[in-house]
């Protein structure tokens, strides 16, 4: 072999000392690649509270359990357009450039010039005029596992933002769902509120009938035209919740309000699930819950930054080589090459090396802790759901007892004003009472859809 610059034959020891360099390199390639094991959780066999079992309703979305139509139409929506889904989404396109960008380092690197120049450098021969074009290569080893841990962890965090995806859209589902039972439950309340108040309306008249005729007194008008006010005066608190819960829903559907209201005003019974939540068992739920994959995946990756840390104090091997064709004109042509392994030793970094590498240990113990957090913050948010789940039953079939009492109790004092044998303020008192009755099982039926909703979110949205 010749070197390019002299036509002289290259030194054997030092060609055969370039080799030995450049295969000692191929041979220890990928030798510190970190082992990454992912970490166990700690969780019960069971949960505390009863759990119903988890479904197998393989791409059923948890909130069908509804079957509510607009419901579904909501969320669908909020999955094309809400923007905290699309940002996640965006994100992964980034984390995605950002793999490619670190798998190119393991690539040969080719790159190009050219140039002419024009000029007269002795003052005697006159201008002559160069034309040259040339080729660079350069290809470094991953001697100590760098490049191979930092594509690594940019493949975690890749499948660390397909999570966030994942989170994002069950966070907006959550919400979407919420704001929609909180606008039926309004809803529902404005309609009670406006049929009691036909009602009181209707034993108002009546009052001031008695008053003429002089069977009832001044007192029990007052009384009747506060029991009116009463109702009036909840109607606009009603009216503003579901005008609060509509905004929300255009907001996490990235609609107009003015888009929305028509169809959402239509009156419709409050939400109630047609079937059980799906929870199963703790394992069950962290292997669903994408925030605790996430905080696993992100510890991957703090782990595999430790390795790129690491191999920084370490030598760094490379080859390259150039080919420069050159021509002068009315001089002939020369061709120029170069080609050998260069050694980088990080002799002296002013401690820069071993700071980045606490620090990304450092970075690693944060990911891990964050990893545990969330997986006890996944176990106690299905616990605590349980707990309000498994009594709303309970607290539906008593207010349901509440209002049937309740309305029994109007009707047979009304019966007895209107013979005679009773108080008006006895009616006044049944009305309130059954008004408060409904109003209370509206709620309960709320809380029963929205602690539904918790209990599905907890568990990791699935079904």
């Amino acid at each position: 072999m010749q070197d390019g610059q002299t036509g002289r034959p290259l030194s054997r020891r030092a060609f055969l000392a370039g080799s030995a360099l450049s295969g000692a390199a191929l041979a220890l390639a990928g030798c510190a690649a970190v082992d990454y094991r992912a970490p166990a959780a700690d969780a019960p066999g069971r949960f505390e509270g009863a759990a119903p079992a988890r479904r197998a309703r393989a791409g059923e979305g948890w909130w069908r359990a509804f079957q509510e139509p607009q419901l579904d139409a909501l969320i669908a929506a909020g999955e094309a357009r809400n923007l905290d889904v699309l940002q996640a989404v965006a994100a992964v396109e980034e984390a995605r450039a950002t793999l490619m960008s670190t798998g190119a380092a393991d690539q040969p690197q080719l790159s190009g010039s050219a140039g002419l120049i024009r000029g007269d450098s002795t003052g005697r021969a006159g201008v002559t005029t160069t034309s040259q074009a040339g080729l660079s290569v350069s290809w470094l080893f991953d001697l100590f596992g760098a490049n191979r841990n930092a594509r690594a962890a940019a493949a975690a965090r890749l499948e660390a933002a397909d999570l966030s995806v994942a989170a994002a859209r069950l966070v907006m589902q959550e919400a979407i769902a919420r704001a929609y039972v909180e606008l039926r439950y309004q809803q529902a309340s404005i309609a009670l509120t406006r049929r009691s108040l036909e009602s009181r309306r209707k034993s108002l008249e009546l009052t001031r009938v008695q008053v003429q005729s002089g069977t009832a007194g001044r007192l029990e008008l007052l009384q009747a035209e506060q029991l009116v006010a009463e109702g009036e005066a909840q109607l606009p608190g009603f009216e503003t919740g579901f005008d609060q819960a509509l905004i929300s829903l255009a907001t996490l559907t990235a609609q107009r309000v003015s888009e929305l209201r028509p169809r959402l005003e239509r009156g419709a019974p409050q939400p109630a699930p047609r079937y059980r939540a799906s929870v199963g068992v703790p394992a069950d739920v962290l292997r669903a819950r994408p925030d605790v994959a996430l905080a696993e995946r992100s510890y991957a990756a703090s782990v595999f930054e430790i390795g790129v840390a690491q191999a920084a104090f370490y030598p760094s091997i490379s080859l390259s080589g150039t080919v420069t064709p050159a021509h002068i004109r009315r001089g002939g042509s020369i061709t120029a090459w170069t080609v050998g392994p260069a050694l980088d030793l990080p002799i002296f970094t002013g401690g820069a090396n071993r700071a980045n590498l606490r620090g990304a240990e450092a970075r690693a113990v944060q990911a891990k802790l964050a990893w545990e957090a969330a997986v006890l913050v996944a176990i106690d948010e299905v616990e605590s759901a349980l707990a309000a789940y498994n009594r709303d039953a309970r607290n539906i079939a008593a207010q349901t007892h509440l209002v049937e009492t309740s309305a029994e109790t109007v009707e047979l004092a009304r019966a007895n004003y209107s013979l005679g044998e009773g108080d008006f303020m006895e009616v006044l008192d049944a009305e309130r009472s059954a008004l408060s009755a409904q109003q209370s099982l509206a709620a309960a039926q709320a809380q029963r859809a929205d602690d539904f909703i918790t209990l599905s979110a907890a568990a990791g949205g699935l079904n």
